[in-house]
């Protein structure tokens, strides 16, 4: 049985935050990846709990998303609350 790599529900709630405005906006894992100077598997391995984020890869995204990071933040721990 696998553990998720993300235990932290705060940090799984903000990939889950990125993953939900990409998709939004209809940017595939490969287009930002390579917009925001990632590979593709780092953002398909965070958005399937594969793997831990760092501040900088969750930063680059929300940012190559046009997203304000701190206000992904501050959501994220309103739903990891709930």
């Amino acid at each position: 049985m696998s553990h998720p790599a993300q235990i932290d529900p705060v940090e799984r709630a903000i990939v889950l935050i990125l993953k939900r405005e990409r998709l939004k906006a209809k940017i595939s894992a490969t287009s930002l990846a390579a917009q925001i100077g990632v590979s593709r598997t780092t953002i398909t391995h965070l958005e399937s709990d594969d793997a831990r984020p760092t501040f900088w890869v969750l930063k680059k995204i929300a940012d190559g998303l046009g997203l304000d990071f701190g206000q992904c933040v501050v959501e994220a721990q309103k739903e990891a609350k709930e």
